[in-house]
């Protein structure tokens, strides 16, 4: 029974996902998460603070009930529990870029995202116009300025580029419009060329979009993030 819910599930979040690590695109799945805010060009200005990943906030053992609390009168009681581990397990895969579409091409009841920090980055410091990345002992991996760029998309980015040279993968980012205040989380992708950040399932970063809390978040945080996250994504699983 559970399994077969559990599958049930899965079909529903690929239809109704909107936003979360992701934007919807026909005939393709997209991580689940939490609606997106307004736009706006001074975008960047407005998130300052430090930033840890997301989801392995999301799935500590002590935030569980507050997601079976979320989960279960949407689905169930007798379903939180796996609906819980399927919407984190989403956005928790391992694989993104070639690897990650070759996998998912071949079994696509496996198709997740992942949404860590890539290229060794432990917490993102924003700050103005700054951008800094620093490794898990605390020390600097990159620090630049950026600015905006005019750039259309389909998922409705807004996209950065550093001012400075040699930024190698940290050359440009795109952020979605979330905020700790709107959102009560972040969601971005960052590569060195712009193209492969077009694409949710092409390139070099295909199923992948990191997604953020900011560090010194609180309960009353985690509980709307885990609210809304559930609610967006499963409140038309009826």
């Amino acid at each position: 029974m559970k399994k077969k819910f559990a599958a049930f599930v899965l079909c529903v979040i690929c239809l109704v996902s909107a936003a979360g690590c992701g934007q919807t695109k026909t005939d393709e799945q997209t991580p689940p998460a939490a609606d997106q805010s307004t736009t706006t060009d001074d975008y960047l200005t407005g998130i300052g603070g430090t930033y840890v990943e997301l989801f392995p906030e999301l799935s500590k053992s002590e935030y569980r009930n507050i997601w079976i609390d979320a989960t279960a009168p949407l689905v169930g009681a007798e379903n939180a529990e796996a609906t819980t581990d399927l919407l984190l397990g989403m956005c928790m895969a391992e694989p993104y870029g070639p690897e990650a579409a070759e996998k998912y091409e071949a079994d696509s009841d496996s198709m997740a995202f992942n949404c860590y920090f890539l290229g060794g980055i432990d917490k993102f410091v924003m700050d103005g116009h700054m951008i800094t990345g620093l490794d898990a002992q605390g020390r600097e991996v990159f620090s630049h300025t950026y600015q905006l760029l005019d750039e259309e998309n389909e998922n409705g980015f807004i996209f950065y580029q550093s001012e400075d040279e040699n930024s190698g993968e940290f050359t440009y980012f795109a952020f979605s419009p979330d905020t700790m205040e709107t959102t009560y989380h972040l969601e971005f992708r960052y590569a060195e060329d712009l193209s492969d950040l077009q694409s949710w399932f092409e390139g070099n970063y295909a199923y992948w979009n990191a997604a953020a809390i900011a560090e010194n978040y609180d309960q009353a945080t985690m509980e709307n993030v885990i609210e809304l996250f559930a609610t967006e994504n499963l409140s038309n699983a009826e």
